[in-house]
């Protein structure tokens, strides 16, 4: 499997680069210092290969870093090569996401929005099982792994201590594709009641009545942490795609920012959700 960067690992390529810029060496005069070839400066520089603990100190010794600084490096180079609680299940994860899970688990903040189905990350056993053998051809056995990376991911925002702050907005006609049958339903909808009662989470529902609207191209999420730049997630078919250019993550926060001005607030939100639900058992009997 190709190495996947954590956020930490970023961190600390981003931080080695600057303190190497910062004493005016270039990539060439700092591989000759270190008697290591140019490609591994650029590949360390770049987030492209796992930075041991060791070759930090080689490099902080290089470039005359100590104390704090050269500690918190040796640390972020530490945390960074920790395999995260995905790691057994990336069979059966989509291309790139086990990437996208990385950034998740130390994000801050994330803003969604998403127009089919309930987010993953806001889903039930029940839900997730049906929206996974409905979109994918997967034996019983992955079907249940990934069921359980969906859960697992969860566990960020019901935490006791330092929950991920979540702000989804999900298009109305999320609530009434009928996804597992109406106990199914029933259950994701209430669910989301639930999320939405915590202080880290804002739901938000976006009405049949918004109509076109500055998110009509697509669901999006925006991941934002702290001291690491916003992370800007698209999702497709055949895999994902990851935008870190500030430009990307301003014009994703201008669309959020419309879309939520679009959706009902969360009071009118939870009461629609409420409704849906409510009509749902009336159905049945």
């Amino acid at each position: 499997m190709p190495y996947v960067p954590t956020v930490r690992g970023r961190r600390l390529a981003h931080e080695l680069r600057r303190i190497r810029e910062g004493k005016g060496l270039s990539g060439e005069q700092s591989a000759r210092l270190l008697g290591w070839d140019q490609s591994k400066i650029s590949r360390m520089e770049t987030a492209r290969m796992r930075i041991t603990s060791g070759e930090v100190m080689e490099l902080c010794e290089a470039y005359s870093v100590d104390g704090a600084e050269r500690e918190e490096l040796i640390r972020l180079a530490r945390e960074a090569r920790r395999q995260g609680w995905w790691h057994p299940y990336r069979d059966v994860l989509k291309e790139g996401f086990s990437q996208f899970l990385s950034f998740e688990a130390e994000a801050v903040t994330y803003r969604s929005y998403e127009s089919q189905v309930i987010p993953g990350l806001l889903q039930t056993g029940a839900y997730a099982r049906a929206v996974l053998l409905g979109s994918r051809l997967r034996s019983s056995d992955e079907t249940e792994r990934a069921v359980n990376v969906r859960l697992a991911r969860q566990k960020r925002v019901t935490m006791a201590e330092n929950p991920l702050n979540v702000w989804q907005i999900v298009e109305e006609a999320a609530l009434h594709r009928m996804v597992g049958g109406p106990e199914t339903m029933r259950e994701q909808l209430r669910h989301l009641l639930e999320l939405g009662e915590r202080a880290n989470v804002s739901l938000q529902v976006l009405p049949y009545s918004a109509g076109v609207h500055a998110a009509i191209d697509g669901p999006f999420v925006l991941l934002t942490f702290d001291g690491y730049p916003d992370v800007l997630y698209l999702e497709h078919l055949m895999g994902c795609v990851y935008l870190e250019e500030s430009e990307d993550a301003t014009t994703a926060e201008r669309v959020f920012d419309h879309l939520r001005a679009a959706a009902f607030n969360t009071g009118d939100s939870a009461a629609l959700i409420r409704d849906v639900a409510e009509r749902i058992t009336l159905k049945e009997r």
